[in-house]
């Protein structure tokens, strides 16, 4: 399993361009055969727009294989709901999995 740790790109995460810019400073080092989690440990905040680019291009080069870890981030808990129900693709599929399990409690 491979792990991205988002505070690498800093604390507080805003704007598309700054989303793309993580993603595609990541992307060499992912191996796309092998499913990804998404670490929000040691964020502040992020904004809807920086997460919508950095993980659509995200589920997009992996083929769907990711999953957000559990977090009490208030930023990303407000932005799932409203991302998730915007989007019909894979990386809307991923916020709702997140949305299920972090509901349920389970890691």
């Amino acid at each position: 399993m491979q792990t991205i740790q988002l505070r690498k790109f800093g604390t507080v995460l805003v704007s598309r361009p700054a989303g793309l810019e993580a993603f595609n400073a990541i992307r060499s080092s992912l191996d796309v055969t092998r499913p990804v989690h998404v670490d929000f440990e040691g964020v502040l905040t992020v904004t809807p727009s920086w997460f919508d680019e950095f993980l659509t291009n995200l589920a997009g080069y992996m083929q769907g294989k990711v999953e957000l870890l559990p977090t009490d981030n208030a930023s990303v808990l407000a932005a799932l709901p409203v991302l998730s129900t915007a989007r019909d693709d894979a990386a809307g599929q991923i916020m709702k999995r997140a949305l299920e399990r972090m509901q349920k409690g389970v890691d």
